[in-house]
């Protein structure tokens, strides 16, 4: 089924996405409860930025003059702070003392009868008051009265500005828990990336792939059964390619031995057909132990030019060859040149001269062989890359061997990573095609590396 909503596939992705989630919706959070606070986190703002003039006004008064100190509340104004004096405090209909405000002022005007009230429920001058602040002056020639301020609220713009302060750290705070968050992730999804791809190695018959054993307690777990799971089967492939051999070679000396006790009977007939039959044991017996020595590991994969490789092996059998240039490859050379040998030597002896064709092809290598022989019976192509399954009927050693050719190419170039697919030609004939993967990121320059010269001082 479709997904109605994109969601990322990549664990790392699902991880960060939903950590953008929670942060974003703290934060929403955050913004709704200051929005259903604003009024106050206004008035904490307007006190906060008029606090310096207040108190420079209040100590300016209890040093002037009475005529100066009369003119001095008209010309401290502004368009958002109006500053009277007068005999009582302020205090209009609806508005309510704010204790906390007061004491936070107290700090600066220390001594001081204050009160601050909010803008209440009616509106002076056409406008709703935001905050009321009345200081009692305690000297000078306006001691005993009382130094109004009514406040109005910022336009948006201008309250924005005072606001930036708080969310300023909120923003930086979201920023490093998301990156932080971000590279936490990264780092934690790594060893899950190394165990995918040594996987997919493992899939292709590499076992030689191991993962690193890092990481958080399950994913070290994971990695050691991982290890463990490549070991024991490494170990049962092995057992069984020993098994192999050895019936291959213990067979060889009783078929010997028959065929010198056949060849002495009288009956030409007899000896004629049990020669036959013993010579069809020993193409069975050399291909166990052609098998066994194809499916071991023990060749060490390095870096080499498969193009050089597949220009040796056709000019050796005088097969057509079409290059793409040199084409550096981490292969196990001997095992690769059996299976592309065992290809052209069976495309020689069923079907004539062959043609070899060497392309590059996005994210891997083609190889292609193509004969203009009879090609294979359609029921069997998907079978006759199996263990003793022979396009041709017989087991003659002068036609074929045991049928095991194709299936020890086709267990070579999966060892590679590759695929080998048969196919018929339109035209005649059979074509045989080996998709090989290219390297990539760190995997090609490291075969680079391993493949460049060696200078010395």
């Amino acid at each position: 089924m479709r997904r109605a909503v994109p969601w990322p596939d990549g664990l790392a992705a699902r991880f960060s996405l939903l950590l953008v989630a929670a942060l974003l919706g703290v934060n929403l959070i955050a913004a709704i409860l200051l929005g259903r606070e604003g009024t106050a986190f206004d008035r904490a703002v307007r006190l906060q930025g008029d606090l310096h003039r207040l108190s420079a006004l209040v100590t300016a008064l209890e040093l002037a003059e009475p005529e100066t100190a009369r003119s001095l509340p008209d010309r401290s104004s502004t368009g958002f702070t109006r500053f009277s004096l007068d005999a009582a405090p302020l205090d209009l209909p609806g508005s309510a003392r704010l204790p906390a405000h007061e004491a936070q002022l107290a700090v600066d005007l220390p001594g001081l009868d204050i009160q601050i009230r909010d803008g209440g429920t009616e509106r002076v001058q056409g406008r709703a008051p935001l905050l009321l602040v009345s200081v009692r002056l305690e000297r000078g020639a306006e001691a005993g009265r009382w130094l109004n301020a009514l406040a109005y609220p910022l336009p948006s713009p201008r309250a924005w500005e005072w606001k930036i302060g708080f969310f300023a750290p909120l923003t930086a705070s979201l920023l490093g828990t998301l990156a932080v968050g971000l590279i936490f992730i990264r780092r934690m999804t790594r060893p899950l990336q190394a165990l995918a791809e040594a996987a997919r190695a493992a899939g292709r018959g590499d076992r030689s792939a191991r993962v690193t054993e890092c990481g958080a307690s399950e994913l070290r777990e994971a990695a050691h059964a991982f290890n463990d799971m490549q070991r024991r089967i490494a170990g049962f492939e092995a057992e069984r390619m020993r098994m192999l051999a050895a019936v291959g070679h213990d067979l060889r000396t009783p078929i010997t031995g028959l065929r010198i006790r056949a060849e002495l009977l009288e009956d030409e007939h007899q000896r004629q057909d049990m020669i036959r039959a013993l010579d069809e044991m020993a193409v069975m017996a050399d291909g166990l132990l052609h098998a066994a020595s194809a499916g071991g590991d023990s060749e060490p994969a390095r870096p080499e030019d498969l193009d050089a490789l597949l220009a040796r092996l056709c000019a050796d059998r005088g097969v057509t060859y079409a290059g793409a240039g040199p084409l550096i490859l981490q292969l196990r050379p001997v095992a690769m040149r059996r299976a592309i040998g065992n290809l052209l030597d069976n495309a020689r002896r069923y079907a004539g001269p062959a043609r070899l064709r060497l392309q590059s092809s996005p994210g891997a290598v083609l190889i292609v062989i193509e004969d203009d022989g009879p090609g294979i019976p359609e029921p069997l192509l998907p079978h006759v890359t199996e263990p003793f399954v022979r396009g041709e009927a017989s087991r003659n050693p002068g036609t074929g061997g045991a049928g095991l050719g194709l299936s020890i190419a086709q267990d070579v170039i999966r060892a590679h990573g590759g695929s080998l697919t048969l196919s018929n030609r339109t035209e005649g004939g059979l074509r045989v095609e080996i998709r090989l993967p290219l390297p990539t990121g760190a995997a090609a320059e490291e075969i680079a590396e391993d493949k460049a010269p060696q200078g010395g001082p």
